[in-house]
């Protein structure tokens, strides 16, 4: 087992903090939120440090199998609060384009993109951003979210069929 020094750790907070703050607003639509919870990623990672075990999968993989339970942990928050506060509208979440993008065409299809992407039920949802955003091996999304291989492969299959006829429909 591989113990993570304050050097190494900060060294891996530089080089993958953006990418699970990234990873945070694709999953919740929420600019302030995917901050506050990419500093509880990291404040549970450190904390945890000493599980980290290499030959179990790379700091990434352990990295998104966290965000992902704290994903779930919001999504089941927001399910308590809506409930207790049925009169309030909160399904009105605005999803905050990528920055960048340099022309109006270009930002109304990231737009729509990630519109799409956050119709997606849970379970592809998070398959979806971990193999083609994230870009991270079936093997490593099934570890990082504690499922088989063959279920990353079908999920993945089925995201991205979803994701066809939701740009489809959406460019009739």
């Amino acid at each position: 087992m591989t113990r993570l020094t304050a050097d190494d750790f900060n060294r891996l907070y530089r080089e993958h903090a953006r990418c699970a703050q990234g990873f945070f607003l694709r999953m919740t639509g929420d600019a302030a939120l995917a901050e506050d919870l990419t500093q509880e990623l990291f404040t549970r990672l450190w904390e945890s440090r000493d599980s980290f075990d290499e030959r179990q999968g790379t700091f990434t993989t352990w990295m998104y199998g966290v965000a992902y339970n704290l994903c779930k942990n919001e999504y089941h928050r927001r399910e308590v609060a809506e409930r207790a506060l049925t009169h309030i509208d909160s399904g009105d979440r605005a999803v905050i384009p990528p920055a960048g993008a340099d022309n109006l065409e270009r930002r109304d299809t990231r737009r729509q993109l990630a519109e799409a992407v956050r119709q997606l039920p849970d379970g592809l949802r998070e398959v979806f951003l971990l193999r083609y955003v994230e870009e991270l091996p079936i093997r490593d999304v099934a570890l990082a979210l504690g499922i088989p291989e063959g279920t990353v492969k079908s999920r993945a299959y089925t995201a991205l069929a979803t994701m066809r006829e939701k740009m489809k429909q959406l460019n009739e």
